[in-house]
């Protein structure tokens, strides 16, 4: 690309006089003069996006950094990963956050599909697919997470999704079991959630209190509303 350079200078001296609007202008001008592939335009643009960002902030270092990166990504220069894998997972967690949960897991499905991997992405599909009502579904991907890294907040995960499928008293006390083996050594909403949601099924209200009680003394964003309402109105009865 012949005048790559000077579109760089460009856009530096632009990010510096503030006039972030046209330095994006120029980088999707040399973004799209490169013709790249259909991922490293994505990747490019999403990079394009950063870099106005953080422009608006006041970041001139970091806006010319994205919008180089950007340029790099477009002509090849670049060993940049496709990045569609993070801009669904970006945008599930914005779905998610929305109680959009059905949309969030097809995002989060569709981020597996373009590469996305590791027992976070699996864990957050669970979670996704369980507030969503696909109970089995959740079971399906927390499976896969426990897989690839067992960990107390998956085995939360998995135990809710689990009483969903089969809500009886021995599930639960079987659950229970698990949950007790897994004890995170810092304390957890979620897994405090499964533990009362178990206690409840198995016929403990007390103990089911109590953790509910937890569960909303400490909510921190970890669980949906739903999951709210349900705690809520478990210590209404």
């Amino acid at each position: 690309m012949a005048d790559i350079q000077d579109r760089r200078d460009d856009i530096a001296d632009l990010v510096v006089a503030g006039a972030v609007d046209a330095a994006a202008q120029c980088a999707l001008l040399a973004v799209d003069a490169a013709a790249p592939s259909p991922e490293a335009r994505l990747s490019a643009l999403h990079l394009t996006s950063l870099g106005v960002r953080y422009a608006a902030e006041g970041n001139t270092s970091a806006a010319r950094e994205a919008f180089d990166l950007a340029l790099d990504t477009a002509t090849g220069e670049s060993g940049t990963d496709d990045l569609r894998p993070r801009l669904y997972r970006n945008v599930a967690a914005a779905l998610d956050a929305a109680g959009r949960h059905g949309a969030a897991a097809r995002c989060l499905e569709d981020a597996v599909e373009h590469g996305a991997d590791g027992a976070a992405v699996w864990q957050a599909l669970g979670r996704a697919r369980l507030r969503s009502g696909d109970a089995p579904g959740a079971l399906d991907a927390l499976n896969h997470a426990q897989r690839l890294s067992p960990s107390a907040a998956v085995t939360a995960d998995r135990v809710l999704a689990e009483l969903v499928v089969q809500p009886s008293p021995q599930a639960a006390r079987q659950a229970l079991a698990r949950l007790e083996a897994s004890r995170p050594e810092q304390a957890s909403v979620r897994w405090d959630f499964a533990l009362a949601r178990a206690h409840q099924i198995a016929g403990d209200s007390a103990k089911a209190t109590a953790a509910f009680l937890r569960v909303l003394e400490h909510a921190d964003g970890e669980l949906g509303a739903q999951e709210l309402a349900q705690a809520r109105g478990a210590l209404s009865r």
